[in-house]
């Protein structure tokens, strides 16, 4: 999975102390699209580093500049990562314009960075969507201690949004549940779905998949978790057997497809990367 990062280490814990230097990677982002270092042919994608995009006759005055307008987002390896405003990234030279999906494409040698890339594309995503107070309007400020976003006015103090979900692998003997959203997904998906209020895991995996496909599943076994940066959500991934009927009545709304394959089927049902849970 896009998490399995072997001997690469990623430290997310805030530093709200930390100040951008010159030798400090840094990242920016435009929607779906991320600033990264230019490539050659045949390069593997690189972080910037603050003094690719300094202007070499007023060095001081643009890493000042650069230093009120950082915020800073985890280590990789031991290594700084500050988040940009995208005006300070776009005209550099020495930086390059990529959609969001790199992250999806098969790697092993760069899979560490990836997971970066994306864990900071989240944390985007959270800032540019939490900057007033929803009790009291007021622009918001960075918490100190902790990587929060602060009310000075009334104190309400609002944290990283993280959607907990499920994924569910239904099987009945040798056959597995696939199911498709919508006729344009290129690869079929397992049963997965939101927790709501008051319910536990287990319960929404049960209650998703009785939604989409009418059918009933015996005990749960968990198999592993995964953070999913594209949904700002974090995956349970669950095995379970069928229990009942085998007859699949999906739900038209969220699902277009849903059927049992075989295992000697499956070749060129999912995707090989090996990035998501579902693969």
């Amino acid at each position: 999975m896009i998490q399995d990062i072997n001997t690469h280490k990623l430290d997310i814990v805030y530093d709200g102390k930390a100040i951008l230097e010159e030798s400090d990677l840094i990242v920016a982002f435009s929607e779906k699209d991320v600033y990264m270092k230019k490539q050659q042919e045949g390069e593997a994608e690189q972080f910037l580093v603050c003094s690719d995009i300094l202007p070499v006759e007023y060095r001081q005055e643009a890493m000042e500049r650069y230093r009120k307008a950082a915020v800073y987002l985890l280590r990789l390896d031991g290594k700084r990562l500050f988040l940009l405003p995208d005006r300070y990234l776009k005209d550099a030279w020495q930086s390059q314009k990529r959609n969001i999906n790199i992250f999806r494409e098969k790697t092993e040698e760069n899979r560490a960075m990836h997971f970066a890339m994306i864990t900071a594309w989240h944390l985007y995503q959270w800032y540019e969507e939490t900057k007033f107070c929803g009790a009291c309007g007021v622009r918001l400020r960075h918490g100190k201690e902790e990587r929060t976003m602060v009310c000075p006015i009334c104190g309400n103090t609002i944290y990283p949004r993280i959607y907990p979900a499920v994924i569910v692998g239904v099987y009945d003997g040798s056959r597995i549940l696939l199911t498709k959203m919508s006729p344009s997904a290129q690869y079929y998906a397992l049963v997965s779905g939101y927790c709501e209020a008051g319910e536990t895991l287990e319960e929404t995996a049960r209650r998703e998949v009785m939604e989409e496909t009418g059918l009933s599943i015996g005990p749960l076994t968990y198999y592993k978790s995964q953070p999913w940066a594209a949904s700002q959500s974090v995956l349970s991934g669950y095995f379970a057997r069928l229990e009942g009927s085998a007859d699949i009545h999906i739900d038209g709304k969220e699902l277009c497809e849903a059927r049992w394959v075989e295992r000697e089927e499956l070749e060129g049902c999912y995707s090989d990367s090996g990035i998501s849970l579902t693969a």
